[in-house]
This record gives C-alpha cells, sequence and structure tokens, in this order.
C-alpha cells in the first residue's frame, strides 16, 4: 500500500503524488473520461441533486488530469526528458487548482442539499 510507505507526517499531497506514480495509466484515463461522462450526463439530465454529482465527478476527472501531469513530469534521464515540461507544468497547476475547487463545491452543495430551504 502507498501509505505504508511514506512516512507518518507525509502531508496529502505527498500521499496524492505517490498514489499518481504507482497508478496505471489506464487507470487514470478511465477516470478522466468517466468523470467527463458522468459530469456531463449530470448537468444535461439535471436529476435531483445533479451538482453533487457532477462536482463528484468533477474531483475524479481533475485528479487524473493531475495525476497524468504528474507521471509525465517524473525525473527522467536526459535523452527522454518530456518536452513541453513547462505546459505539463501548467497543466498540472490548473488541474490541481480546479480539483480543489470541484471539491469544495462538492461540499458546499451537499451542505445545500442536507440542510434545504430555509426560511425564518
Amino acid at each position: 500500500m502507498v501509505a505504508a510507505e511514506l512516512p507518518a507526517n507525509a502531508s496529502l499531497a505527498e500521499l496524492l503524488s505517490a498514489r499518481a506514480r504507482r497508478t496505471p495509466r489506464d487507470r487514470l484515463a478511465i477516470d478522466v473520461i468517466g468523470g467527463l461522462l458522468i459530469a456531463g450526463t449530470a448537468v444535461w439530465a439535471r436529476p435531483g441533486g445533479w451538482l453533487i454529482v457532477a462536482a463528484a465527478a468533477g474531483c475524479f476527472t481533475f485528479y487524473g488530469i493531475w495525476a497524468l501531469a504528474e507521471r509525465h513530469l517524473l525525473p527522467r534521464p536526459w535523452p527522454e526528458r518530456p518536452s513541453h515540461e513547462g505546459v505539463w507544468e501548467a497543466v498540472q497547476g490548473a488541474a490541481a487548482v480546479l480539483g480543489v475547487g470541484s471539491f469544495v463545491l462538492l461540499l458546499l452543495a451537499a451542505l445545500g442539499v442536507g440542510l434545504g430551504s430555509i426560511t425564518s
């Protein structure tokens, strides 16, 4: 397991980075494609609680994009270095920001559904 190999005081970023390095690319691609399909379907159909479903799917999508960029930016010997490294860093940063935004939206949407409409 990834958590057993990390120190006890590892941060969330270290845990996610270690998990991204060990997850197969196919699984990360499924996260991205599945998240996009589920989010698109939830926005299109708008069932009850659709915002929660779309935000959760966004979390999976942006984690998959971030993890793919993380794997692409792993240190390699000189001849195999990735081209356009700055672009991959920008993609990774944007995916991180949008993923955190999706998570915050998920929390706020779940809180809104849980509280319902409050009248005074």
